[in-house]
């Protein structure tokens, strides 16, 4: 080789290091950064604050309505599309207070001394007879002696005799009998539903039933719904509706209101002439069909699957509900706000619900009416009363899901979350069916749900639900551990190629063009081939830089890409780094090489064989490795297509640049071996073949089961086997050719040509 010859020689090997080193740094400094999300405080505690003073937000109401509009206009302010407020028309309660002047909600009772009811008179009639000896004066139910209950009714007759009943046992319904003309007291343990009790009640004809708790004094609110037929019903909708007329007062009365009503029991037994009386103005409790209000918008992704995210905005009557739940309506506008700023790889939808309240009315009448809407919906995700405050023993944040993969992705991200926040924690459940709150509605329709949600605080149900009682310190922490759950469930694409083709924007609508795309890719094998079928002559130099060139490819994207690249990412979507099945896939892929190779060559003696026999084995065996490596190739980029158009195109041109060395590391080798100019070129582009093949078997078989782990897995298998073929055939044929300084320069060039591709064309 003369002067001219060395000199471009070193020339070319001098570039090569240098774009390598150059594609390599490069590489690092576009490496994705990590997603780091840092919720504005500041604005989820003013949309707290804004949900609050509207006031209670009941069902049907017009503050309810208001805050339908106030989330609605926040949905626009972000971004959010196909931003919609819905109605539906359900049984709802609420409860309406006279004008201050007039007939409040209250109840009272009395002692009275006199003549006993008479049969046959009408009700009321004996009391005009007695003496009051005693009275509680009016108890009203704003101040705290009693809530009323969801679904509570207004019939009920005058002069109730006060009587306890236990525990409220189907038993002691069972002891007492007919409860005609009886305000009935229990002591409610939570053994039996509020339902089975009330309609115990009603059945045994009682006048008023009333509830209380030990160690309670402000009683909360709640609601009395049925489970039929796998849906929550509104107590007058359930069985037929035969109770719809028969609604009578049922009450939650604070524990020294029930001492009080036992101290009059116990002093008028004994002694026919005394008689502890309940009445009361329960008028104001309300019955019938209003609308609720259920907002909702979406975050287009560019892939197929679908994430929902919701919080009721509705609140009992008794308080606005800042905890429960104008806070888990202001972490969703706030995950929405953050998402808004990114290429998401899912379609993200959100939604607020009312009637939640009152037995998810709102969701469940949602999923009722919008069947077709949710038929691609993957996960729904709830968020309720998030509230943590480690000060009152509330550090610890609740969340359950119906997945057990999910449950795990959900660990990983929750750890993380934790080292930065050390006053928190988790308690993660995966669940059958059912919840606490709206993810319960989706549960019912067999939807894959998580829910978050926060344990009882003192001011649950209550009138001190106010702003004030939200942590700010915690306020991002639901919110900043869902945005990460997103992400490392779902991915985003934040790491698009330097070079990008424009017009080819969303998802392939058919199998055919990712099929044409992957037949491109793995043909340009054959281009390789034709180089090598076109030279007059490969002469030893040639041969050495030809063979180094394919080893530097190969060892490239073995070692740097499909095996490292991928053992450090989370493949498996659980929130940790998949380096231990990555590096086995890789292993077993070396192991693979020697077994075959052990058993090919059982019994045979190599020592025989001709220099020209030995180039043609490695090219046969490079062949073979090839054709393996992208069959799984191919299966990567058939679902890559599928999900992104531009994306895919764009791993076609790095495939097929790649796919041109490896052509010439199959041709070169077996035509060097006397194998043939046209066998060469023929063996080149059957290796490529085997790309379109991966391709259409991931597209029309495994497309509904493959997953990136199962991808990552496969690729690094061939990874393993690529990286045994450069260096147990290519790299020793190169030395044989005793051209050193040709086989460096190729091994340079070849991994300056991969890297490089790699980072331009992602």
């Amino acid at each position: 080789m003369g002067p001219l010859e060395q000199h471009k020689l070193t020339a070319v090997g001098i570039i090569s290091a240098i774009v390598l080193i150059s594609s390599f740094s490069l590489g690092f400094i576009l490496e994705p950064e990590e997603v780091v999300f840092i919720p504005d405080k500041n604005s989820m505690i003013n949309d707290v604050e804004q949900l609050v003073s509207l006031g209670p937000r009941v069902t049907g109401s017009t503050a309810e309505s208001e805050a339908a509009e106030y989330i609605s206009q926040r949905f626009n302010e972000i971004g959010l599309t196909n931003v919609q407020i819905r109605e539906y028309q359900v049984t709802t309660c609420w409860f309406e207070d006279a004008d201050p002047d007039e007939h409040q909600i209250l109840m009272h009772a009395q002692l009275e001394q006199g003549t006993p009811n008479a049969p046959l008179l009408p009700d009321g009639t004996a009391g005009t007879t007695r003496v009051q000896i005693d009275s509680t004066g009016d108890l009203a139910h704003n101040e705290g002696a009693f809530s009323f209950l969801g679904y509570s009714g207004a019939n009920h007759k005058h002069d109730n005799i006060l009587t306890s009943l236990g525990s409220g046992s189907a038993e002691d319904f069972s002891a007492k009998g007919d409860l005609t003309d009886l305000a009935i007291i229990i002591n409610y343990d939570g053994n039996r539903s509020l339902s089975e009790i009330y309609k115990d009640s009603i059945d045994n004809n009682a006048a008023v039933v009333m509830i209380y708790s030990e160690g309670v004094e402000e009683p909360p609110f709640h609601t009395v719904t049925v489970q039929e037929n796998n849906k929550t019903v509104p107590f007058p909708d359930a069985y037929n509706g035969e109770y719809a007329d028969l609604l009578i007062p049922y009450i939650y009365i604070s524990e020294s209101t029930a001492n009080l009503f036992f101290d009059f029991i116990e002093e008028a037994e004994g002694d026919d002439t005394k008689y502890p009386i309940l009445d009361g103005f329960w008028e104001g409790s309300q019955v019938g069909t209003r609308s609720v209000k259920v907002v909702t918008g979406e975050l287009q992704g560019t892939g197929d699957r679908e994430i929902m995210i919701g919080a009721h905005h509705d609140s009992v009557y008794l308080g606005p509900g800042a905890v429960d739940n104008a806070l888990g309506v202001a972490q969703l506008l706030e995950i929405a706000s953050q998402l808004s700023t990114m290429e998401l790889d899912s379609t993200i939808s959100f939604a607020t619900w009312g009637g939640e309240e009152l037995g998810t009315l709102g969701s469940q009448k949602y999923i009722e009416q919008n069947a077709e809407e949710l038929l691609g919906l993957d996960l729904y995700i709830n968020l309720d009363s998030t509230n943590l405050k480690p000060s009152a023993g509330l550090g610890t944040l609740g969340i359950e899901t119906t997945s057990s993969s999910i449950a795990e992705n959900l660990r990983g991200v929750s750890e993380n979350l934790i080292l930065e926040n050390t006053n928190y924690s988790t308690n993660i459940i995966t669940i059958e069916g059912g919840g606490g709150s709206d993810h319960r509605a989706f549960n019912n329709a067999g939807f894959t749900t998580v829910g978050l949600f926060g344990w009882k605080y003192p001011e649950y149900h209550l009138p001190s639900d106010q702003s004030d009682v939200i942590n700010p310190e915690s306020i991002s922490f639901a919110a900043e551990l869902v945005l990460n759950f997103i992400i490392s469930e779902t991915g985003h694409n934040n790491d698009s190629p330097i070079i990008q083709i424009n017009g080819l924007e969303g998802e392939s609508s058919s199998w055919v063009f990712p099929f044409i795309l992957a037949l491109c890719a793995g043909l340009a094998t054959g281009i390789g081939g034709l180089i090598v079928f076109f030279m007059k002559e490969i002469t030893p130099e040639l041969m050495a830089f030809l063979l180094a060139m394919a080893a530097g490819v190969m060892l490239l994207i073995s070692i740097v890409d499909l095996w490292l690249g991928h053992a450090f990412d989370d493949v498996n979507g659980d929130g940790v780094m998949d380096w231990g099945y990555i590096t086995i896939s890789f292993i077993i892929g070396i192991g693979t090489v020697y077994l075959a190779n052990f058993i090919l060559k059982k019994g045979e003696d190599d020592s025989n064989l001709t220099e020209q026999k030995r180039l043609y084995n490695s090219g046969i065996l490079t062949a073979v490795a090839l054709a393996i490596h992208n069959f799984p190739e191919g299966l990567a980029m058939g679902v890559a297509v599928l999900d992104d158009l531009q994306y895919g195109v764009v791993l076609m041109f790095a495939i097929a640049l790649h796919n041109i060395p490896e052509g010439v590391a199959v041709a070169a080798p077996i035509q060097a071996g006397e194998g043939g100019r046209l066998k060469a070129t023929m063996i080149a582009m059957g290796t490529g073949l085997t790309e379109p093949l991966g391709a259409l078997f991931a597209l029309l078989i495994l497309d509904s089961i493959l997953t990136d782990f199962m991808v990552a897995c496969s690729l690094a298998f061939v990874g393993g086997i690529m990286t045994v073929v450069s260096f147990r055939e290519l790299i020793p044929q190169a030395i044989k050719q005793d051209r050193p300084r040709h086989m460096i320069v190729g091994m340079l060039f070849g991994a300056a040509v991969m890297q490089s591709s790699l980072i331009l064309l992602g």
